[in-house]
């Protein structure tokens, strides 16, 4: 697959090797802290703090998914949902991400191995699990944060570089 700018010229871009990623990814904030997981999964992102974050499934739009999320990983709902905005990244492979403030309406949970297990094995869009969930400095943690998601954080203005 290959991406074409449009214009007076015409550059042709090839698709990063690994694909493309699209995903929403939430920033909750709660007394100038930000709510991160410690990830038992995805295996590549075991021991590192994660955003509460998913790959769209195939048709989903990024609010539902942002929705989706705060059920499945964090076992809460929100009051309220703000779009933030739309980030690009391409390194290992190209990530789309819609970032969304938001508002909780309880506190967030850890869900466990168990009450993961209630969706099919394949299904890798609730495959990130946390070990425990924290409000943290994302300055403080900058160098333990994975997959990219210190990325998302600079683009937003929450972390600094």
């Amino acid at each position: 697959m290959r991406f074409a700018r449009f214009g007076a010229e015409k550059i042709v871009y090839p698709t990063p090797e690994a694909g493309l990623c699209v995903g929403s990814f939430l920033i909750i904030e709660k007394k100038g802290r930000i709510l991160f997981g410690k990830a038992v999964k995805p295996e590549f992102a075991k021991g590192k703090w994660l955003l509460p974050a998913s790959h769209l499934k195939y048709g989903e739009h990024p609010d539902d998914a942002a929705i989706r999320i705060l059920k499945e990983q964090l076992g809460a709902e929100a009051q309220n949902i703000k779009y933030r905005g739309l980030w690009s990244f391409a390194e290992l492979h190209w990530d789309l991400c819609f970032v969304y403030d938001v508002k909780l309406r309880n506190e967030p949970k850890v869900i466990d191995e168990a009450e993961a297990s209630r969706y099919p094995s394949d299904y890798f869009f609730s495959s990130q699990l946390f070990s425990n969930l924290e409000y943290l400095q994302p300055e403080k943690v900058k160098n333990e944060i994975g997959r990219g998601h210190d990325e998302v954080l600079l683009a937003a203005g929450v972390l600094k570089s």
